[in-house]
């Protein structure tokens, strides 16, 4: 019964991967722990077992939020080459610090641009000095 059960749940993880798009196979994948962990919890209730499926449920929405935050490459400070003053610009218009995150610079690039879009009351060339300061920082995280 188990053999079969396991081969079932690859099945269903395989088709699953493969009808979700790729931005969102990307995330799954990126969180693969607690893909896993609610998994095990899936298959500890439907034995029956109620505490272990909860502490695994736990355990995997914990793993949702803090395994990203633990991978995270760190962006290596080089000693020789002194911070971009474009950078260090972009980041005083949208407000972030200097670790800040991909996530974190969208939501403050989001805070600031309801402020100050154009259909608001604000001017073009505040939005677009916005737009600038969020894809100079995005882009430096991608080459990064």
């Amino acid at each position: 019964m188990l053999p079969a059960l396991l081969t079932l749940a690859t099945l269903f993880a395989l088709l699953l991967l493969g009808r979700v798009g790729g931005a969102r196979r990307r995330a799954l994948l990126k969180r693969w722990p607690a893909v896993v962990l609610a998994g095990a919890a899936i298959f500890a209730f439907a034995r029956g077992l109620l505490w272990p499926g909860i502490a695994l449920a736990a355990a995997a929405a914990l793993a949702w939020e803090l395994w990203p935050r633990l991978t995270r490459a760190r962006p290596r400070a080089s000693a020789s080459a002194p911070p971009d003053p474009a950078d260090a610009e972009a980041r005083t218009i949208l407000g972030v610090g200097p670790d800040a995150t991909s996530s974190e610079i969208r939501a403050a690039f989001r805070t600031k641009m309801a402020q100050c879009h154009p259909d608001r009351g604000g001017s073009h060339a505040e939005a677009a000095r916005l737009t600038a300061a969020r894809d100079r920082l995005l882009r430096k995280m991608r080459l990064g």
